[in-house]
Formats: structure tokens, sequence, C-alpha cells
């Protein structure tokens, strides 16, 4: 079964690269209303920080991006608000609003709506963020708590040695 999460969590992620560059271009050429293209930038760099900590998937392998254990935690500690994709899909839709009374924006505006509505997609299939890993603070402990107590309340330490193998046959 696919994820729609992930699709959605780099959706956002890209989107908020477009509307960064758009945000940009729309204070760098001498447009009217350009509250909207400060609006942008401003949205970019909440929706790029808001979405660079990866969530852990529900089955297989999870590369985290790098140094993303320092931004987990403030995700982590928004509680139901950071966890939920319905709360994130009403967030972007309202967000991508302003971008559509903004012509360098229109197409950033496009990207975001696209997100929130896979976001949506997540959120009618259950799923929720959860973090791949912990940086710091209570949520780390927790996590290690966690970690020992599928392991049966100690810490099982990795071989010191190869194990036997039969002598080569001639």
């Amino acid at each position: 079964m696919i994820e729609l999460a992930m699709w959605a969590n780099i959706q956002a992620e890209y989107s908020g690269w477009v509307i960064l560059l758009s945000g940009i271009l729309g204070l760098a050429i001498p447009f009217r209303n350009n509250e909207f293209a400060l609006y942008a930038i401003v949205a970019a760099v909440f929706i790029l920080v808001f979405e660079y900590p990866r969530s852990k998937r529900a089955k297989g392998s999870n590369v985290p991006r790098p140094h993303q254990e320092q931004l987990a935690p403030l995700i982590y500690s928004l509680g139901f608000l950071g966890r939920n994709y319905f709360i994130r899909f009403m967030l972007y839709l309202i967000m991508a609003v302003p971008l559509f009374f903004f012509m360098p924006t229109m197409l950033a505006g496009i990207c975001l709506f696209c997100a929130s509505v896979t976001y949506f997609a997540a959120a009618l299939r259950g799923e929720q963020w959860s973090p791949v890993k912990l940086g710091w603070g209570v949520g780390m402990a927790r996590q290690e708590a966690n970690a020992n107590q599928r392991a049966g309340g100690r810490v099982i330490n990795a071989p010191d040695s190869a194990p036997p193998r039969r002598p080569p046959q001639q």
C-alpha cells in the first residue's frame, strides 16, 4: 500500500521552494501588490521548516533527511497539530488562497493546493506524522524508553565475533 504522506511531504517541500522563488521574483520585479510576494516568502519559510522532518514509514526502511533530528522535536511538541495530516490539509489550503491573487505566485499556489489535496487523501487513509528520530528533549527519552521496552527491558549488544563457518569442502 502506498503511503500518501511521503508524497505529500515531498510535494509540500518542493512547493515551498517554488513559493520562495516566486516570492523573490515578485519582490524583484516591480508589480502592484508586492505584499503578496512578501507573504509568499514568509509562507515559504514556514512550509520549508514545517515539512523538513520526514515522517517514519509504517513499514520498510526510512532515510531521514540530514539534520532533521533538530527540527523533529519542534513538530513533535506541537502534538495533535503537528501530527495530524487533516490539520496540514486545512492549513495549506488556507495558505494557498492568497497565492492566487498575485501573478508570479500562481504556479506556487497550484503546487501548494496539490500538496494539500494529497495530505487530505493521506488523512482519509488514517496516516499521521511520527518522528523517525528525535534529537533532544523529553521525546528522545520517551523514544529510548520505548526501544528498551521492546527489547525486554535490557539492552542487546551486537555480537563481538563472527559466527563459526564450516571448513571449505574439497
